[in-house]
């Protein structure tokens, strides 16, 4: 593990026997999540100069930015579940491969925005998140949702963002799509810059 004089750090990854959804690797998590998102903004980000802070808030830095890390996940879903699931022995299980068939949802970015809203609110009744916090910390949340597939669309008014007092609002959408919901004038450049728009991991580069 990577340590800067400030207490900083670039966390191990998980090994192949370890349980990467334990509280251990928490902070490589969300520095796994910090990480996807810069790459999608295409603003020159080196992931060996991204961090986890020694104290939360924030949980990930990247020059100015102090990214606070929060997941979006379906109702009534619990990884752990998932995760003792994959775990259990295949007994009385067929060999052959099994087909499993969903309807994909359309997951827009106003779909995107409405889920951001409703856990603005809910995060506005912790004491944690103090004015003052909320001020200088980038708020950015990592949207897992299963059978759900982005589909591009308008981005939200940024307006609809800026009354919670955060420095910006920005979300990750499964690992490879980026956005920018709203950044004040004293957020980070490489956040203004992308403010309302959607940037994919591999969209073309003129």
């Amino acid at each position: 593990m990577e340590e800067l004089a400030n207490g900083a750090f670039i966390p191990d990854p998980p090994g192949p026997d370890d349980d990467r959804f334990s509280r251990a690797f928490k902070p490589w998590r969300e520095w796994n999540v910090g990480v996807n998102f810069l790459t999608n903004l295409h603003c020159g980000a080196d992931e060996s100069r991204i961090f986890c802070a020694k104290h939360d808030p924030p949980d990930v830095l990247y020059q100015k930015g102090r990214f606070e890390i929060k997941e979006i996940m379906d109702r009534h879903r619990r990884r752990h579940d998932e995760v003792k699931a994959s775990r259990l022995p295949a007994v009385g299980q067929s060999t052959r491969p099994q087909t499993v068939t969903y309807i994909p949802q359309s997951l827009t970015p106003d779909v995107v925005g409405r889920l951001v809203l409703a856990e603005l609110n809910r995060l506005s009744f912790k004491p944690t998140y103090t004015a003052a916090t909320r001020s200088n910390t980038d708020l950015l949340f990592y949207v897992n949702l299963l059978e759900h597939w982005f589909e591009e669309g308008p981005v939200p008014c940024s307006s609809l963002f800026s009354g919670f007092g955060w420095r910006s609002v920005s979300a990750v959408i499964a690992s490879s799509t980026s956005l920018v919901l709203f950044a004040d004038g004293d957020a980070p450049p490489f956040l203004q810059a992308n403010a309302g728009k959607i940037r994919e991991r591999w969209e073309p580069l003129t």
